[in-house]
């Protein structure tokens, strides 16, 4: 209404004067105001939304804040590990020389393989490097060279301490005390050399043989047979490197052996014996019911063969064989 204004207080709504001056609920009181019921109802309404809308407010705040609070203390999903494709290796390939039906020396428990420095003496072992350092001088000048003059040095500057385990090499094979002993040496000291000689493995065996000459003319004399097995060591390993290579190649490519078939007895049909028949009429006995030691009975007729009187001519020996003509009327 006109010069009048509406104030709410404890729920309820006041019309009053505009002159009135409304500092608080109880203060209209006793004042020219009246209390406007719609109005009053409308405000509760109003005042219970706001209420209740507030409370709804701060209701999902809170909610909110708490699925916050467990998510930071939850632990963070672990990831899964990445897919890796697995390639398989590539087949082993034949190694360079070698060829279908190759022969190679037979391979130890040990994983190596035969070579003929196996259980070597001090004096074997320095021996056996000579010559394989040898072989390396005569073969190795179109693989590189630099060999034969470090070789030939070593040879003079060490004469004695190699004739010295060359002596004892030679006493080992006498004191065995085979009459041909000379011989096996011999032998011993070809199959040496056909080993070293090996043309598939040797440019590999050169650059090894350069590295070993390189250094055994440093050697100290007491050192030479601790050194000697060590180089003999690096200087088979070309030939053991090829072999393995191509047995890998070979067990990889090689048949697999034929299945086990389980065979079946065939049984054997067994004739019956046929009946033997009697000149005499007699029933047939079969073979193996009449025992051979049994005599026959004695009413048996048993055939004898007449022979043929021979025939003779005048004055002549009889001719066997010759049956007589049968005689005739005059």
């Amino acid at each position: 209404m006109p010069g009048s204004f509406s104030a709410t207080a404890e729920g309820q709504v006041w019309i009053c004067n505009r002159g009135i001056a409304a500092r608080a609920a109880s203060a209209f009181a006793g004042h020219s105001c009246r209390v406007h019921p719609a109005r009053t109802k409308q405000a509760t309404a109003d005042y219970t939304d706001e209420t209740m809308t507030l409370r709804a407010i701060l209701g999902r705040g809170v909610l909110a804040g708490w699925v916050l609070g467990v998510a930071g203390c939850a632990t963070p999903p672990v990831k899964p590990p990445p897919v890796v494709a697995t390639v398989p290796p590539p087949p082993p390939q034949m190694p360079p020389g070698g060829y279908i039906g190759m022969k190679i020396p037979h391979k130890l428990a040990n994983g190596t393989y035969v070579t003929p420095n196996i259980d070597n003496t001090d004096q074997a072992a320095v021996w056996h490097l000579r010559n394989a350092l040898n072989v390396a001088a005569l073969g190795c000048d179109q693989a590189g060279g630099g060999i034969v003059e470090p070789y030939n040095a070593w040879l003079t500057t060490h004469a004695a301490v190699l004739d010295h385990y060359f002596q004892a090499y030679r006493h080992e094979w006498q004191s065995t005390g085979w009459w041909d002993w000379e011989r096996v040496y011999d032998n011993n000291q070809t199959r040496i050399y056909n080993f070293y000689s090996q043309p598939t493995m040797r440019a590999a065996f050169c650059a090894v043989a350069r590295r070993e000459i390189a250094q055994v003319g440093q050697v100290a004399d007491t050192d030479l047979p601790a050194f000697a097995r060590k180089a003999l060591v690096r200087l088979d390993k070309p030939f053991v490197d090829f072999y393995a290579a191509f047995n890998a190649w070979r067990d990889y490519y090689e048949p697999a052996p034929p299945p086990v078939v389980r065979t079946i007895d065939t049984p054997i049909a067994v004739a019956t014996p046929a009946p033997v028949v009697t000149l005499d009429g007699a029933a047939p006995v079969t073979l193996g019911t009449l025992s051979l030691s049994t005599p026959p009975p004695a009413d048996t007729p048993i055939a004898i063969a007449t022979p043929s009187p021979p025939v003779t001519g005048s004055g002549s020996a009889p001719v066997a064989g010759v049956v007589a003509p049968a005689a005739t009327a005059p």
